[in-house]
């Protein structure tokens, strides 16, 4: 599968079955939010997920990095080789989803052929 394949699927399935939230950033200061509106597919854990330090306030989401690109989200940074992409969410980024703020506590993203085309995430709150 091709990332662009892969692209296309998920993001036809968030289409279909996921609901737009706003992924949010606090940086600066003052703190300021960087948001953008992204497309995602927002469930909470399995009791079998519910490990450790995970409790039912968690919940699992799926994205993909399409409206961040589109958007150029977050204004003010560069890509820059051999480092992490500021583009892909982060620990301490938010997404609020049905306007409550959940905080990200992992963000997993998963490249095909060196691209990422779909970010997992664990949320809480």
């Amino acid at each position: 599968m091709t990332p662009d394949v892969a692209l296309a699927t998920l993001n036809r399935h968030l289409a279909a079955h996921g609901e737009d939230c706003i992924l949010r950033r606090k940086e600066g200061s003052p703190l300021v939010d960087k948001d953008v509106t992204v497309r995602a597919s927002v469930r909470g854990l399995r009791a079998a997920e519910i490990v450790g330090t995970a409790t039912q306030a968690y919940s699992k989401a799926v994205m993909s990095l399409t409206q961040i690109l589109a958007a150029g989200w977050p204004a003010g940074h560069t890509v820059t080789p051999g480092a992490v992409d500021p583009r892909i969410p982060r620990e301490n980024d938010f997404l609020v989803v049905k306007g409550k703020v959940r905080q990200i506590k992992f963000a997993d993203p998963i490249a095909v052929a060196g691209v990422v085309v779909r970010v997992n995430l664990t949320v809480a709150g």
